[in-house]
């Protein structure tokens, strides 16, 4: 019996491997949901005062925006859902915060990803749920990601053993 996968990347990656259609620069997979808990540590080699400061950045930014959803989070009891959409990049983002009793989970939204990428937005949007549900008197849940499209290259394919570089010749 395989291991159970708790890491989303590894998820993600996986599945794009084996549900993936290919086309000239790798595979690709549309409509994708992966789940990753707020809490939990997964080793990823990023920086997080990198992660801390790219938050940081992104709010202020959007300052009149981020401040009416913290603000709405901790007074509107009400209120299940607060959306926001944000550019980060070059991509749109959407993002639902969500309550739920105690605790805030967390929808986002992202039209297009390379999987290599994905590790950072896993980070990201750990730190950013952290930051808005402990705002909020909430306890941070998990994060759903909806992905419009998900690609890998086929470099990275073969690099991660998911597929094999074969030399054709006339």
């Amino acid at each position: 019996m395989a291991p159970k996968i708790t890491d989303p990347n590894t998820f993600l990656s996986n599945l794009l491997a084996k549900k993936g259609r290919s086309d000239l620069y790798g595979v690709y997979l549309t409509s994708v949901n992966v789940i990753a808990e707020s809490e939990e540590d997964y080793g990823y080699p990023i920086d997080s005062s990198l992660i801390e400061k790219e938050v940081k950045q992104l709010i202020a930014s959007e300052v009149n925006d981020w401040n009416r959803l913290l603000v709405e989070t901790r007074i509107d009891e009400n209120q299940l859902i607060y959306p926001i959409s944000f550019i980060r990049g070059q991509e749109p983002y959407t993002v639902y915060f969500v309550c739920e009793d105690h605790d805030m989970s967390c929808m986002v939204f992202i039209p297009t990803l390379l999987v290599d990428e994905f590790v950072s937005e896993v980070t990201f949007f750990q730190y950013l749920l952290r930051h808005v549900a402990r705002f909020a008197g909430k306890n941070p849940s998990t994060i759903r990601f909806t992905l419009g499209a998900v690609t890998m290259e086929w470099g990275e394919m073969v690099s991660q053993g998911h597929a094999r570089e074969m030399e054709i010749s006339w």
